[in-house]
């Protein structure tokens, strides 16, 4: 399954004409890629990750707000595998489901952010013969991959490292991260905002606006209903993307 789901996200990528090498910012990567997608960020239960909904012209992911930036390019990444190769209109991406169809899209999504052979090539670059705690940094910083995705990819698919040390480096990654240079950006919430709504949905409110299918008062009732009051109210809050 691994090396099934690693050439259906290199399959992708080649479509999308990204290099399978090449470091990926999912999250614009994902509006620009996906017709008509609208990523909506909002508080779940610590154990989702997110959901997706495919619509006849729509498609629609909804991403955990509290998760960090890390796991919510994986959410993002697990919810393309639904909206492109699922026959499910809708789809709840739980944390460690033993649904196979889960398994596939957790597969792709860590394969897309980080195709096997990327990894290698990196191995190779940066003569990396055994893994320890400050090559799994530097890799998943490189690649933007969450720390547990990484981890997960090393311990249980490619046996690289021991049991033992998959539970030893789980631990303290914010600090353990600053210690070695890096900001702690990857391990927060992408946003600075529990809700907010990006995307197509936006697009259209405005273009309805502006081709006078709704009112003035109507597109701020529709932004309002997307958390989008930084527009409506022509708020100067730096929102973080």
């Amino acid at each position: 399954m691994y090396l099934e789901m690693n050439e259906l996200a290199c399959a992708c990528r080649r479509q999308w004409k990204i290099d399978v090498n090449e470091s990926i910012d999912i999250f614009s990567l994902a509006i620009n890629k996906i017709k008509n997608l609208t990523i909506v960020f909002k508080v779940m239960d610590n154990d989702i990750s997110g959901a997706c909904l495919r619509l006849d012209k729509e498609n629609i992911i909804f991403v955990n707000s509290r998760h960090s930036k890390g796991r919510q390019a994986f959410t993002i990444a697990h919810a393309l595998y639904h909206l492109k190769y699922d026959e499910n209109n809708f789809n709840i991406c739980g944390i460690d489901s033993d649904d196979e169809t889960e398994q596939k899209a957790d597969l792709f999504a860590s394969c897309l952010l980080m195709p096997h052979g990327a990894l290698e090539t990196y191995k190779l670059n940066n003569n990396i013969q055994k893994w320890d705690l400050d090559s799994i940094i530097d890799a998943e910083q490189y690649f933007q991959i969450s720390h547990q995705a990484l981890l997960w990819r090393l311990r249980h698919f490619l046996n690289e490292i021991t049991y033992e040390q998959y539970r030893a480096f789980k631990e303290d990654i914010n600090r353990n991260a600053s210690i070695r240079g890096y900001d702690s950006s990857l391990y927060a919430p992408y946003l600075n905002k529990d809700y907010l709504t990006i995307g197509n949905y936006i697009q259209l409110t405005e273009k309805a606006f502006e081709n006078e299918l709704i009112s003035l008062g109507k597109k701020e009732e529709l932004l309002l209903d997307a958390f989008r009051e930084d527009i409506v109210y022509n708020l100067n809050e730096e929102i973080i993307l």
